[in-house]
């Protein structure tokens, strides 16, 4: 009798074919290489240095005295101990003072609810800027009642001596009539912001406001980049 049927001998033996088995062995090696990428990012990480700090530039000289927007005198000695960003403002600036406050707005958004964090903003034109008129502007900003942002005026002379002694920014220029544009349009200032730390070092000036927007877009990453850096680590 012929053992052979079908070409086939008597020890051959099919094996049912069965897709879902395979598809489930290929899924489970999927997992488990997905596993292993995401231990060896994670190992990658914790090996590589964290961000690198902001840099000293120089400390802050001398002191301020001026007059908050609730009309209270206030002394920067204060803020001893907290990280702060100062900016220099100007309420009818037709310039770059929304700009550069729009950016202050956004750390005030974020890190104003930490006792550590300080946002300052010094006003160039105190005859005008009064405490009413700056409380007004603040409530427009969102910081009406806000206490870890003040906005500072008083003596021309002291307030613009601390920005240009005590913060190193460029000091303002009145500007020629017919450069003006508009009555109000009195004086240009340096409208970089300005980062200290909690010993009172400047670690960066950032120009947020640039005439090219890309320019911008990286100074205001950066500020945020290292005013986060110096909240997350007391030592820097």
């Amino acid at each position: 009798m012929n053992q052979e049927t079908d070409g086939m001998s008597a020890g051959d033996v099919r094996v049912p074919i069965r897709p879902a088995f395979y598809w489930s062995v290929i899924a489970g090696v999927c997992v488990v290489l997905l596993g292993l990428s995401w231990l060896l990012h994670t190992a990658l990480q914790k090996g590589r240095p964290g961000p690198e700090p902001p840099a000293h530039y120089r400390q802050v000289q001398g002191n301020l005295q001026a007059v908050e927007r609730d009309g209270r005198t206030v002394d920067a000695a204060e803020l001893e101990g907290k990280v702060r960003v100062f900016a220099c403002l100007y309420t009818v600036c037709p310039h770059g003072c929304a700009a550069v406050m729009g950016q202050l707005r956004n750390l005030h958004l974020k890190h104003s609810s930490r006792s550590d964090f300080q946002l300052v903003s010094i006003t160039v034109l105190p005859d005008r800027d009064t405490p009413e008129v700056l409380a007004s502007y603040a409530e427009g900003l969102g910081a009406g009642k806000s206490s870890s942002w003040w906005f500072l005026t008083g003596i021309q002379a002291r307030l613009w001596e601390f920005m240009e002694k005590g913060l190193g920014m460029n000091g303002p220029e009145t500007i020629p009539p017919d450069e003006r544009l508009n009555p109000l349009d009195v004086y240009k200032h340096d409208l970089r912001v300005v980062l200290v730390d909690r010993r009172g070092w400047v670690r960066g000036y950032y120009e947020v406001f640039h005439p090219q927007p890309e320019i911008s877009s990286l100074f205001c990453e950066r500020l945020d980049s290292d005013v986060r850096r110096l909240l997350e680590d007391p030592e820097l």
